[in-house]
């Protein structure tokens, strides 16, 4: 005669087994969707960074001068940073690897700090751009 065991009847019954697996699931799926939207949220800022140091540099170096070419490059990649979204500071610096003349290089960099979308921390994106200048006045000009 064989024995009765009434455990293994229980653990052969299916009932609740989907909620279980919904429970087991559902955090590992809101994981990868909360790191979805931060991802997200950072190559978005990143590359709205990266426009606004290029617009930036670009018509900074058409600029007869330092001065110029510094007001029109913050002019011109806060324009392009209206685009982004949310954030909490900016910083935009231009520099020149020398004098400010014809063939010398210039670079913008742009950096933005901003709360990631789904988990709220704040994160700092930073890009730049080197460019050429191209219109300087040359220094026999300005004599």
């Amino acid at each position: 005669m064989s024995k009765r065991r009434p455990y293994l009847s229980y653990v052969r019954n299916q009932r609740g087994s989907q909620i279980i697996e919904y429970i087991l699931v559902f955090p590992l799926i809101w994981f990868l969707f909360v790191f979805g939207c931060d991802q997200f949220s950072i190559m978005y800022q990143k590359q709205k960074a990266l426009a606004a140091a290029y617009q930036a540099g670009r018509f900074a170096s058409v600029q007869p001068n330092f001065g110029l070419a510094q007001y029109i490059a913050k002019k011109q990649a806060k324009k392009e940073l209206k685009k982004a979204l949310y954030y909490y500071e900016q910083g935009i610096e231009l520099r020149v690897g020398g004098s400010w003349s014809k063939g010398n290089h210039l670079e913008t960099e742009v950096t933005l700090t901003f709360p990631l979308l789904a988990s709220g921390t704040t994160y700092t994106v930073a890009e730049s751009y080197y460019m050429m200048i191209e219109n300087a006045e040359d220094a026999e000009d300005e004599r």
